[in-house]
C-alpha cells in the first residue's frame, strides 16, 4: 500500500523460505549459546571458560547476521533479499571455524583481552548499524555502480566523524572478536586481509563517489577519516 513502511518492498527478489530457514538457523544458534551461557556462567575452569567464550562469540555472530538482515529490512527495504543476513560468504565460514579450533586449541594468553575484544566488538556493532540506519537507502550490501535517484551524499550522524563508518563498524567489530577469543592467528592473519579487501573496496568505491558526486565527495574525504589503520 502506498504510504507504508514497506512500500518499497519487492517480494520477487526474496525467497521467503530461505529467509525462514536462515532465521530459524540463527535463532536456535542464538539460544544454545545462551543457554550454554547460564549453564557453564559460574565454571571458572579452563574447559568452562573455554565454552563460554565460544558460546558468547557465536551469539554475537548471530547477532551480527540477524541485525544486518533486520536493518536493512527496516532502514533499505527496497534492497532486502535473501542475501541480506550476508551469510552466503564463504570466507567468513572459514574465519568463523579458524577461530573456534584456535581458541579450543590455543592456550589462552592475553588475560586481558576479554573485555576489552567485547567494549571493541559492541562499538563496532554500533557503528555498523548506526551505518545502515544513517544512510539508509543510500546504503548498499553491494557496491552500486550507477547512482540510483535515492543515493545522496551522506554527511551527518555518523558519518560526520568517520567516512565508511560500515567498514571501520566491521574491522573493529572483528578485531574485538578475536581479542575477546584470545585468538593470535586469526586476528593477525584475518585483521591483514579484512584491512586489504577494505583497502580495495574503498578505493574502488571513491572512484565511483567521485564520479558520483564530484567536488562535494572530494571535499568530504579531505575532512573526514576512515579510521581504518593506515588507509586514508
Amino acid at each position: 500500500m502506498p504510504g507504508t513502511k514497506y512500500n518499497k518492498y519487492d517480494p520477487e527478489k526474496v525467497d521467503l523460505a530461505t529467509v525462514a530457514l536462515k532465521a530459524f538457523g540463527i535463532g536456535v544458534v542464538l539460544s544454545v549459546c545462551l543457554g550454554m551461557l547460564i549453564l557453564h556462567v559460574s565454571n571458572t575452569h579452563q574447559y568452562g571458560v573455554t565454552i563460554i567464550r565460544i558460546s558468547c562469540y557465536l551469539a554475537i555472530i548471530s547477532t551480527f547476521h540477524m541485525l544486518e538482515f533486520l536493518s536493512t529490512c527496516l532502514f533499505n527495504n527496497s534492497q532486502v533479499d535473501d542475501d541480506s543476513f550476508i551469510l552466503n560468504d564463504t570466507e567468513l565460514h572459514f574465519v568463523l571455524l579458524g577461530s573456534l579450533i584456535e581458541v579450543i586449541f590455543e592456550p589462552f594468553i592475553f588475560d586481558w583481552s576479554s573485555n576489552l575484544g567485547l567494549i571493541i566488538a559492541l562499538m563496532g556493532q554500533v557503528c555498523r548499524t548506526g551505518a545502515m540506519y544513517t544512510a539508509r537507502e543510500s546504503f548498499n550490501h553491494y557496491i552500486q555502480r550507477e547512482k540510483d535517484d535515492t543515493h545522496v551524499l551522506i554527511k551527518h550522524g555518523i558519518y560526520k566523524y568517520i567516512r565508511h563508518p560500515s567498514y571501520f563498524g566491521f574491522f573493529w567489530w572483528f578485531i574485538g572478536t578475536q581479542l575477546y577469543l584470545g585468538n593470535t592467528v586469526i586476528l593477525l592473519g584475518g585483521s591483514f586481509k579484512l584491512w586489504k579487501f577494505f583497502k580495495a573496496r574503498i578505493d574502488y568505491e571513491e572512484s565511483l563517489l567521485i564520479k558520483f558526486f564530484k567536488n562535494d565527495y572530494v571535499q568530504y574525504r579531505a575532512a573526514t577519516p576512515v579510521g581504518i589503520p593506515f588507509i586514508r
